[in-house]
Parts: C-alpha cells; sequence; structure tokens
C-alpha cells in the first residue's frame, strides 16, 4: 500500500497544457487509472528526461513509507536548464523569506524549485550534448537507476515513452548503449518506446488535438488519453507490476 503517487512528464502528460485545447480533467488523464493514494503532479511543459530522473529521485530518497513513481518520457532531445541565480544572486534557500512574521521560516522544499526547471533548445546549446547516442544511454541509465533505488526502498516504479517510438533509430547495439539498453529492457518496470502513447494512438487512428500542427507527435485529448490508460493499464496487469 502506497501513500502517495507521482508523476511525471511534459505538456504530453499535462493537463494544464491539454486542457489549453480541449476540454479535459485530470480524471481523464491516461495515469489516473494507476494513481493510488494523493497524487503529485510534477508534470511541466518541456520538462527533460534528465528532470524528471533527478526530482524522482529526489522524491525516492525524501520519502519515509512506500510511495509510486510513474515517469512519462515525452520529447527526449531536451537539456535541462535551471534557472536561479548564481552564488550571491541565487534567489531560492533553505528557508522561505516570505514566511508571516511571526511564523518560523518555512523550509523549502523541491516544489519551491519547479520554477526554476527548464530545457535548452537545440539551438541554445553544443548540438553534441544532444547527440543521440549519448542521449539515449543516459536515459536508460536514468531508467536502471531509478529501478535500483526503488527496489532497495520498496517504492514503486513505472517508466514509459509518450513520442518516442521504432522510427527514432535508437542504436541499441551501439557500444555506449548496449549494455544500458538490455538492462532497461530487461525491467518490469520499463514500457519501452514501441508502446508509446505516440505509436498506440497512431495504430488505433486517434488524431491528436493539434494533429494540424504536429501530425502523429501531437497531444492527445480523452480519447488517445483514454486508449493509452488501457493499454498501458493492460500490461501492468499482464506483468503483475505491483502485485
Amino acid at each position: 500500500m502506497v501513500e502517495k503517487t507521482f508523476v511525471y512528464g511534459d505538456s504530453f502528460s499535462s493537463v494544464q497544457f491539454i486542457s489549453t485545447l480541449c476540454d479535459i480533467t485530470q480524471q481523464q488523464m491516461w495515469y489516473h487509472g494507476l494513481v493510488e493514494g494523493e497524487l503529485v503532479d510534477r508534470t511541466k511543459v518541456g520538462k527533460s528526461p534528465a528532470t524528471m530522473f533527478l526530482q524522482a529521485t529526489h522524491d525516492i530518497v525524501t520519502a519515509t513509507r512506500p510511495v509510486r513513481i510513474l515517469v512519462a518520457l515525452g520529447a527526449c532531445g531536451r537539456v535541462p536548464i535551471y534557472t536561479d541565480g548564481w552564488y550571491e544572486e541565487e534567489q531560492l534557500s533553505w528557508q522561505d523569506p516570505n514566511t508571516p512574521w511571526p511564523d518560523k521560516p518555512r523550509e523549502t522544499t523541491l516544489t519551491d524549485c519547479e520554477q526554476y526547471f527548464e530545457s535548452a533548445a537545440l539551438d541554445r546549446i553544443d548540438p553534441q550534448q544532444l547527440h543521440p547516442s549519448l542521449m539515449w544511454s543516459q536515459i536508460y541509465k536514468g531508467i536502471t537507476d531509478l529501478a535500483v533505488r526503488c527496489g532497495q526502498q520498496q517504492h514503486q516504479l513505472l517508466v514509459l515513452h509518450m513520442n518516442a517510438s521504432a522510427n527514432d533509430r535508437i542504436k541499441k547495439r551501439h557500444p555506449l548503449i548496449a549494455p544500458l539498453c538490455l538492462q532497461a529492457e530487461s525491467l518490469e518496470c520499463y514500457i519501452d518506446e514501441s508502446h508509446s502513447c505516440m505509436t498506440v494512438c497512431e495504430a488505433k487512428g486517434i488524431r491528436s488535438m493539434d494533429h494540424d500542427r504536429y501530425g502523429v507527435q501531437g497531444h492527445h485529448g480523452p480519447e488517445g488519453q483514454a486508449e493509452f490508460a488501457r493499454h498501458i493499464s493492460s500490461i501492468v496487469e499482464e506483468r503483475q507490476l505491483w502485485n
């Protein structure tokens, strides 16, 4: 029995963003049926995989009781940046200066850091930082690291993809990728790109809400979210992931 479920993702899993495209509630999002206990929504437009792995690790090591971790990898070609100032110009500290007097200052948490997490587009970074082989090796490493930590501390984990596909030309036999990919894909808690939301909805002929702009890589509304939820739930049940 877990007391909280944390969900990490980018715009593909953000009800705040998708609600700008159509009428949708959090209860209609793909992850709703997998939530147990209190839901902590850490989705944000533009969030990078590295930021998701960092936040999930933070939540795992600070949890005092077992939690459920749902990581929905979106656009993988992003490099994380942190926008607070450096050194003496840094705004966030361990205490909240806005705590009303005479109350004891509130200690800040990971939630306070959220406002500073962004990601850099390709035109703002060295292109080699997004070399596909380096990128995928880091993603598979992030998956296996989370799985190890969750296993050690009795947390529940699920990692999946929203818009990756077999067309992404992942070189799974590349020496940098191969052992990490092999280990990640052996994990019951990892559902690979062949079962991504994009792939599932495309196979069912479900168009995204912004198909005219993004095509099959667009963001799905209630119909696509429900179809993806059914698909993922069937895999979770088949694998008896949390039994």
